[in-house]
């Protein structure tokens, strides 16, 4: 599976009644990216859809401990390094790591937040992987629906101020409260968002 698409958001706001008529493509679209950002800052990762490129490292910002040269990584990576190269410099292509004779990844699943060299990698270091919390493949049903929740506040939050707050009604003599559905779409996200925090 992957993150859902501005058809699937535009089915979704129309079937649950926040949007009484379908959306424009632009306006699909701007939602799904807003929401994607707002759950990327949530889990404190971006991107979390992993996408692979190459990040260039300096090796003065690897620190020794007991189980080698740890190599903290801002962003996490999905899966295991397609090439790691030290030594690059112009004019030198620099020397290719191999996992397990140069650098290992931690020993708990991915996403990896470090990577662990027995030799210390020499000057400019180049890592080419998958960088996000997860492949697009992984991206399940829980992690959608917190991205749906997100939207549609977003929805209802445009809406409201496009008409006014309207969470007291007054029909003739009797004022009706209106539960304002933003708190508790954003608290389920919030929710599906501890579940995939790094610590």
């Amino acid at each position: 599976m992957a993150y859902i698409t501005t058809t699937d958001l535009n089915t979704y706001l129309v079937a649950k009644g926040f949007v009484d008529d379908d959306l424009e493509s632009s306006d699909l679209t701007r939602l799904l990216n807003t929401a994607i950002g707002e759950w990327e800052k949530l889990v404190g990762v971006t991107p979390f859809q992993a996408v692979s490129s190459l990040k260039v490292f300096d090796p003065r910002d690897i620190q020794a401990d007991r189980r080698g040269y740890i190599l903290d990584l801002s962003v996490p990576l999905s899966a295991a390094p397609t090439l790691v190269k030290s030594g690059v410099e112009t004019g030198n292509v620099g020397q290719t790591m191999n996992q397990y004779d140069d650098w290992l990844l931690p020993d708990y699943s991915a996403p990896y937040n470090q990577l662990i060299f027995r030799t210390k990698p020499s000057f400019r270091l180049e890592i080419t992987a998958p960088w996000g919390y997860m492949a697009s493949a992984s991206i399940g049903d829980l992690v959608n629906d917190a991205i749906y929740c997100l939207a549609s506040a977003r929805v209802v939050e445009e809406n409201a101020g496009a008409q006014g707050n309207q969470t007291k009604i007054k029909t003739g003599l009797v004022e009706v409260t209106v539960d304002d559905p933003v708190p508790v779409l954003r608290k389920r996200a919030m929710e599906i968002a501890k579940m995939f925090i790094l610590s």
